[in-house]
């Protein structure tokens, strides 16, 4: 007779970003390639079927090695001591994650694991191991802590788009969060959401001191950076006792809103303030009827939802238990999962389509399946040649649905954007096309091939703001 096997003992699990804690997520993955596609509709269409991937860099480097079912294989690899964490491949593959959060939504179809806070924690491990992040990376970082921005601009110029004829409080009960983007290159955006402020009649501070909200350096692995950050930030705006915290970068909103909560294990709902991205409190301001878009936009219009305001905006939630292996694995005790169905959607579409004369067309991919621009991390950074790749396949998948306009709420993804639409006004659609071809037989030759019609891209603040008299 066999002996009794002993009983599992359950597993202490918390959500954090300490490998050992994933180690359930990387045995149980089943390679199922599910964080390969955001939507099977479209897999079997040759000539749409670069607009099925949810995974950027997957389709960009083809081999399963670039995707999370892979990259889990290699996690395991390192559990076990078969793969040392200075290996230099591993580094790469690992660098070459956008943390744009496609493989979470699509794992949790299924199996509901925690597939990008694993992803995230990888990163964690490489930093301290001394081996990560890139080299490119650690540039960057020390020029965001030598000038407190991601351009290494003066710090003193941060508020200057403030200077003339624009009427910022002394004490309000909203903050404006400007970020670096709309600080330094794009002030008009900043000065966009001054303007509907000011027509809704909201006053509103700005914060002396702000330094970076150190998005850059969370998406690399420098945790250690992010928690002074944090801490810091958090502090001086609950000293200024504001009520929100208004931004209109993408990136901004979810580190106030949910990275800065979760390296610092607490809740979103326990920060003592509201983080709302500008597009939520102008759709609010809207509704309200504090704002009215009366200038006419007559054109096609397609919404690119960025990771940070669309999937990656969930309210953080703190949980640690434990992962009964007797019981099927389940979590105990029960916990509120975060699916990536809950970000901030409607609010920009609902924005867009005040404005007289928009026509709003939705892409082959959008809301919590919309791929990334390619903004997301580090990646522009360190590998700017897969960046371009992969801003250009989702310009074309909006030209191929027939829009005339591209809008985004980031001004991170504008950039990316405006690059793409100068190379692909110059020819850059037929190369990037070519380049899909190469990657996969069978790839229709009529792969999205179309005219070539996108005039221009739009931050969806700058838009709204043009549209108030």
């Amino acid at each position: 007779m066999n002996e009794m096997q002993p009983k599992p003992k359950p597993v202490t699990f918390k959500l954090d970003l300490d490998l050992k804690n994933y180690l359930w997520e990387a045995k149980t993955c089943t390679g199922c390639a599910m964080c390969k596609y955001g939507d099977w509709i479209y897999v079997p269409s040759a000539t749409e079927y670069d607009f099925s991937w949810i995974c950027p860099e997957w389709e960009w480097g083809v081999m399963d090695q670039y995707g999370t079912a892979g990259r889990i294989k290699n996690i395991l690899a390192l559990f076990s001591g078969d793969l040392p964490v200075d290996n230099p491949t591993l580094k790469e593959i690992v660098y070459r994650c956008h943390l744009c959060g496609g493989c979470e939504v699509s794992c949790k179809r299924n199996l509901d694991l925690e597939i990008l806070m694993m992803h995230e924690a990888l990163m964690v491990q490489l930093v301290n191991a001394g081996v990560g992040p890139m080299a490119e990376h650690k540039i960057l970082a020390e020029r965001i802590h030598r000038t407190g921005n991601y351009f290494g601009q003066a710090a003193k110029e941060r508020n200057s788009w403030a200077s003339e004829g624009i009427d910022v409080a002394q004490k309000a009960d909203l903050l404006y969060f400007p970020g670096c983007y709309a600080s330094y290159k794009y002030n008009s955006i900043a000065k966009s959401v001054a303007k509907i402020l000011a027509a809704a009649k909201i006053p509103f501070m700005l914060m002396d001191g702000q330094v970076c909200c150190g998005y850059k350096l969370f998406t690399v692995g420098l945790i250690d950076d992010v928690v002074a950050v944090a801490q810091k930030t958090i502090k001086k705006i609950k000293d200024l006792g504001v009520k929100q915290v208004v931004t209109e970068c993408a990136d901004c909103y979810r580190m106030l809103k949910v990275e800065y909560p979760k390296v610092l294990n607490i809740a979103t709902m326990d920060l003592g303030f509201e983080v709302l991205h500008i597009t939520e409190y102008a759709d609010r301001l809207i509704k309200d009827g504090a704002i009215k878009p009366e200038k006419e936009f007559r054109e096609k219009i397609t919404y690119h939802d960025p990771c940070g305001l669309g999937r990656l905006s969930e309210p953080w939630i703190p949980w640690e238990g434990i992962r009964d292996a007797d019981d099927w694995g389940k979590l105990k005790p029960a916990r509120e999962y975060r699916r990536g169905a809950n970000g901030c959607y409607e609010p920009p579409r609902d924005v867009l389509r005040s404005i007289p004369g928009v026509e709003l067309i939705e892409m082959r991919r959008h809301h919590h399946n919309a791929v990334c621009s390619g903004s997301c991390g580090g990646v522009r950074e360190a590998f700017p040649e897969q960046q371009a790749f992969e801003t250009d396949v989702r310009v074309r998948e909006a030209n191929y649905v027939g829009a005339e306009t591209i809008v985004t709420a980031n001004p991170r993804t504008l950039e990316v954007f405006e690059e793409s639409l100068s190379r692909m006004s110059a020819g850059g659609m037929t190369k990037n096309i070519q380049e899909i071809r190469e990657r996969f037989v069978g790839a229709d030759k009529s792969l999205g091939v179309t005219a070539f019609h996108i005039k221009r891209v739009y931050d969806l603040t700058n838009l709204l703001a043009s549209a108030i008299r």
